[in-house]
């Protein structure tokens, strides 16, 4: 086996290391993506209902909010 050969060997090893190491991780982020979605859907909802029971209120937190992410890239644009 050439120099070549054992190279490509080599590689092949770390990639199937790297893949058997990685597996529990990307069984794991599955998994935290159906909680994920479950509680963005529960956030959306949850944020309806408040802008609905206080309009005026979330326009204020809105302008509030907008105004100080204008600050905050104005600052750091400069």
């Amino acid at each position: 086996m050439g120099v070549l050969g054992k190279a490509a060997a080599s590689a092949h090893g770390a990639a199937d290391q790297a893949a058997n190491a990685l597996a529990p991780a990307s069984r794991w982020l599955e998994d935290q993506g159906e909680t994920l979605e479950v509680a963005g859907t529960r956030l959306v909802d949850s944020t309806c209902k408040y802008v609905a029971a206080h309009p005026l209120q979330s326009l204020g937190m809105a302008l509030a909010t907008g105004y100080l992410i204008g600050r905050l890239t104005g600052l750091f644009s400069r």
